[in-house]
């Protein structure tokens, strides 16, 4: 398989997955500022792009982790398929990806919302009061002491990882509330052997 990641991206709950699951891959970065490579591969231009040893390509973050989990269901990624859990696990995914992401995109890249200075400031006004309501809401949602989930770690906790890494990056962090269960839970993921190896050094921003 080939994981097409741009570091600090979304892409790196692709990665985390494979990581964990032991499976071989082949990593290709991807240049934030030049999505020449991927466009080729995925129309839309956007990572995470898995492609398996098929030929067949997957996008979109939570296709590739429900399908990394089922790859190897003896690593207990997630919930057994067709498991009430299982189902109740890809909601709070599907809730990641389209709404806590999504919350992020106004205040990181209000220039894809906006097309002069003040209207782009506007945007980046509002998405922070939206985006402190949505992780104040997903702080409740984490039930585990460092894990999403109570039964400890899951794909869910990888995903989660991005969110916590995100909200602590300078232009956010002392905008919004504290959020301690995210960042247990981000600082877990990442102190995982396999997670550690596969990743590398990410900028710590501080506690929040």
């Amino acid at each position: 398989m080939i994981l097409y990641h741009t570091p600090g991206s979304c892409s790196a709950a692709s990665l985390v997955a494979l990581a964990e699951s032991g499976l071989d891959y082949e990593l290709r970065i991807v240049d934030a500022n030049d999505r020449a490579e991927i466009a080729d591969v995925n129309g839309w231009g956007r990572v995470p792009t898995l492609v398996l040893e098929s030929g067949v390509i997957l996008t979109e973050t939570v296709a590739i982790l429900s399908y990394v989990a089922d790859r190897v269901p003896g690593r207990h990624l997630l919930p057994p398929p067709a498991s009430v859990e299982r189902a109740q696990t890809l909601s709070f995914l599907a809730l990641l990806a389209s709404t806590v992401h999504i919350a992020f995109r106004p205040v990181l890249r209000p220039d894809r919302l906006a097309t002069n200075l003040q209207a782009q400031a506007d945007v980046r006004s509002t998405g922070v009061l939206m985006l402190d309501s949505v992780l104040g809401r997903l702080e409740r949602e984490i039930v585990g002491e460092a894990s999403v989930l109570p039964t400890g770690f899951s794909l869910c906790d990888a995903y989660a990882m991005v969110f916590a890494q995100w909200s602590r990056r300078p232009q956010i962090r002392n905008l919004i509330q504290a959020t301690p269960r995210l960042h247990a839970v981000g600082r877990a993921v990442q102190a995982r052997p396999a997670v550690a190896a596969a990743l590398g050094a990410m900028p710590d921003y501080g506690d929040r």
